[in-house]
């Protein structure tokens, strides 16, 4: 239903929360301006950032003026679109880096997995409200994580592992949110867990030891033994681990459950499955941004040279930084990615310290206004989306800028509303729409 443009509803907008957005786009777009300016293709880039933004502000105004519960009732027709979406560009989408992500026609482009992302949240937002009566059902984790499995496998698929991984604690938040038993989100936070570490963990072995064979073994029976084992050994081990565990504790008269290990056990051999699947998956520009996490000093001018140059660009900028278009690092283009992946040490070079803050400060504040209008929406499914959109934008902003640091790996995740990307930055602002309409909604009753 059209939002109404009675008296009143100026006074009901968050101003906080979208000026908050504003100021993120607008430092976002000086600080492309800067950081893009020494590249041949300089002026596409312009174009295609300011007609990103110009398309962003009428998605936002779209989220915003539309009823939200409008996603609710168009929940599965929403699922449809965005599998229908991933299928579609495996088989018409562009390569680009060795991945098929993307849709190109002429000057248009088009990422669906930044799509899928917010689309993922608005149907599990639906799913869960569902079920607000069964939450505490073990069958709810289940059934949210069959729901996600497909749309995480096809991005998988492509391969985009970047992506991949940022659907984790998306689905994690708002099953916490949602009030799910502890102990169900428990094991679905593990089974996150030993997905995503299986990569880090064989590559760190690759890198500790050399000799290891390079097929692809479970990681963790190769700290055991560098034999060539196999998947079926590992899940035995896996097994007889849980078997044991529950022995140990009946022996020791714990009140534990025997279905508790059973779980676990479960837990931890679908997550080395998945992980071993997602392993087999990266691409070799993809494992060297591992490599650069796990061993940052092994090869400085290969692997480690973006995260190398970015604490550079960080350090050098001071307090109050080296001006726009006077870094060093992005100007004679020493920092790889420095538009996209790696905004945030331009600010730093550029800014300096202060121009970090006020980036970190006003993502707080669109983070903090997301959180108020979750508790103020006025129903379950609008606080559940909030839930989601502020579980997705934590994640990217302690990824990105903790990879920029170095304490992260390189996962390829750009900082929403501040990296160059047109995908993103119009699919953002429609999700920051959304939110906001939530929000300006929380009293009305149509």
């Amino acid at each position: 239903m059209p939002f109404r443009a009675e008296s009143g509803v100026k006074s009901r907008v968050d101003w906080a929360f979208v000026f908050a957005v504003a100021g993120l786009v607008c430092l976002g777009s000086v600080a492309i301006l800067s950081a893009a300016s020494p590249l041949l293709h300089y002026g596409q880039v312009l174009q295609r950032h300011f007609l990103a933004m110009a398309v962003g502000a009428l998605v936002f105004l779209f989220g915003l003026g539309f009823n939200y519960q409008i996603f609710q009732d168009q929940a599965k027709f929403i699922y449809v679109v965005i599998l229908a979406l991933l299928v579609a560009v495996l088989f018409v989408g562009t390569v680009s880096r060795g991945q098929r992500s993307w849709f190109h026609a002429g000057f248009f482009s088009f990422q669906p997995s930044e799509l899928a992302r917010i689309g993922l949240i608005l149907v599990l937002a639906n799913f869960l409200d569902r079920r607000s009566r069964r939450i505490g059902e073990f069958n709810t984790v289940f059934y949210t994580l069959a729901v996600a499995a497909p749309v995480i496998a096809l991005i998988l698929r492509e391969p985009d592992f970047s992506s991949t991984i940022s659907f984790f604690p998306v689905v994690i938040g708002m099953l916490f949110c949602a009030g799910v038993d502890l102990g169900h989100l428990f094991l679905a936070f593990g089974y996150a867990v030993v997905s995503m570490s299986v990569p880090v963990l064989y590559t760190f072995l690759q890198v500790r030891y050399p000799m290891a064979p390079h097929n692809s073994l479970p990681v963790l029976i190769l700290q055991v033994a560098r034999m060539g084992g196999s998947t079926a050994l590992a899940l035995l081990l896996i097994a007889a681990l849980g078997f044991l565990a529950w022995r140990f504790s009946a022996w020791m008269r714990w009140q534990v459950k025997p279905v508790f290990f059973v779980a676990v056990t479960l837990v931890v051999a679908a997550g080395l499955v998945t992980g071993n699947l997602v392993n087999r998956q990266i691409k070799g520009y993809q494992r060297n941004r591992l490599v650069a996490f796990v061993a940052p000093q092994s090869d400085i001018q290969g692997a480690s040279y973006n995260v190398h140059q970015s604490q550079i660009a960080i350090g050098s900028g001071g307090l109050w930084g080296k001006g726009l278009f006077s870094g060093t690092q992005s100007q004679l283009g020493f920092l790889p990615e420095r538009h996209t992946d790696f905004i945030y040490a331009v600010v730093g070079e550029e800014m300096g310290f202060l121009g970090t803050v006020a980036i970190l400060g006003l993502y707080l504040l669109v983070i903090w206004r997301i959180v108020v209008a979750a508790r103020s929406a006025r129903d379950r499914y609008g606080f559940l989306v909030c839930s989601g959109m502020a579980s997705m934008l934590s994640f990217s902003l302690i990824v990105n800028v903790g990879m920029c640091l170095g304490l992260m790996p390189v996962a390829g995740i750009p900082l929403p509303l501040v990296s160059y990307g047109g995908s993103s930055l119009v699919i953002t602002l429609w999700a920051m729409g959304i939110v906001a309409n939530i929000y300006a909604r929380r009293y009305s009753l149509l």
